[in-house]
């Protein structure tokens, strides 16, 4: 072999390392590529960016959320007529320390209609949404006070958070938002806050919305008796067959949802096309504030004002899905028709229930909620710490017993007549 042909071979050499190490370099550094039909090509294609220079992956697709919305008004109740203290109803951000179970007033301060990404919208009566205000919180779409007299009466108010962030993939989403709102009852007199709500579904549109809990607790003996609860994380809404490219309303779980231990009444014909509850960690922590009964079936006159809301969420806050219309209580609440309601115990339940009339009862507490103002009393004020132990041990072993002789059926209302 010459030597320049030895020198050719080597720039040939040479070359396809160079070209070798530049193609390499540019499916490294290319956020996506290609490859083309042909064997040869290489097609490189650079995504869109915003104007800060972020990929525009579009909202729905699988990828990154940045902007997602969401918007709930929780249930009819929590926009209809109050028994005291004029109405129920949302705002935005945590609420203050009101110093006691009182109602509300706009010096207070307590009341906003928008906090940060949060804000409180009502319908109105031309089928459009409005920001509330302090001054139309009790107001119908059609600007009419809300009352206690029927239970398709409702503000219709909703919560609406923008900003969410999460990803969507073909295993599921996830997205969080940051933000607080308050669900005020009996116009002040009780309330709760929820922080931070993330959203889990699987890839079968299954899953639930939690969010931070917190509130204050009071005294229906002692009203003036006012204590901070501590920050506990909860199950919302237990979600179903959430589906759409550009995000999806659903209704969450309420209608043949059993609790534990939180007031739920047995189902009869007469509640049988309402009866249900909001999930058990939700309905666990109003133990503490006082609204447990106003979350599930009671026997009330308020129970059809009670199922959950559709629950909607948009990946695109800029561009919304639809909204479905608020939900008034009674047969606008579940359609018209009586549904079909099956009644969904929780897992823990349905292991030691033998049937559904001995699981209601063996579960249904001694006294009833909701009381004329929905408080929870202090039982335990002014006891001897001595007494306590033996009170929780008496009370350990009367429960066993309980449970014993309701699996026996020899509890007096499982008896046959």
């Amino acid at each position: 072999m010459s030597r320049r042909s030895g020198r050719r071979g080597a720039w040939r050499a040479t070359g396809r390392i160079l070209a070798a190490a530049v193609l390499a370099w540019g499916l490294a550094t290319a956020p996506s590529a290609a490859l083309a039909d042909g064997p040869d090509d290489v097609i490189v294609t650079i995504p869109e960016t915003d104007a800060n220079g972020g990929p525009t992956t579009p909202p729905g697709s699988d990828g990154r959320i940045t902007n997602a919305q969401l918007r709930w008004g929780l249930n009819a109740e929590s926009g209809g007529g109050a028994f005291a203290g004029g109405c129920n109803f949302l705002s935005a951000g945590r609420a203050g320390d009101s110093g006691s179970a009182r109602v509300w007033s706009a010096s207070d301060g307590l009341y906003r209609a928008a906090d940060g990404a949060v804000r409180i919208e009502k319908p109105t009566a031309d089928g459009g949404w409005t920001a509330a205000s302090w001054e139309t919180k009790c107001l119908d779409p059609a600007g009419a006070t809300v009352t206690t007299a029927s239970t398709s009466m409702t503000t219709g108010n909703q919560v609406v958070i923008d900003g969410g962030t999460g990803s969507r993939t073909g295993g599921g989403l996830e997205i969080r938002w940051s933000g607080s709102f308050t669900v005020v009852f009996y116009g002040g007199m009780t309330y709760w806050s929820v922080t931070d709500p993330v959203l889990s579904l699987d890839a079968s549109g299954a899953g639930r919305l939690t969010g931070t809990a917190s509130g204050y607790g009071t005294s229906m003996d002692d009203m003036t008796k006012w204590e901070p609860i501590a920050e506990t994380t909860v199950v919302l809404a237990d979600i179903t067959g959430a589906a759409g490219e550009r995000g999806f309303s659903a209704a969450p779980a309420y209608l043949g949802v059993a609790t534990v231990g939180a007031g739920q009444v047995e189902r009869t014909p007469r509640n049988a096309a309402v009866w249900g509850s909001f999930p058990q960690s939700f309905v666990d922590f109003h133990r503490l504030t006082g609204q447990q009964g106003y979350w599930l079936t009671t026997n009330g006159v308020r129970d059809a004002a009670k199922p959950a809301s559709p629950l909607t969420v948009s990946y695109d806050a800029a561009s919304p899905v639809a909204v479905p219309p608020p939900a008034a209580g009674g047969a606008g609440a579940t359609g018209g028709a009586t549904p079909s309601n099956p009644i969904r115990l929780p897992s823990s339940a349905a292991e030691v229930a033998s049937d559904v009339p001995s699981f209601i009862a063996a579960n249904a507490p001694l006294t009833v909620m909701p009381q004329p103002l929905g408080l929870v009393p202090d039982a335990a004020a002014a006891i001897s710490p001595l007494v306590l132990p033996l009170l929780a041990s008496g009370s350990a072993l009367g429960l066993a017993a309980i449970a014993v002789l309701s699996m026996m059926q020899r509890l007096p209302w499982q008896r046959a007549p």
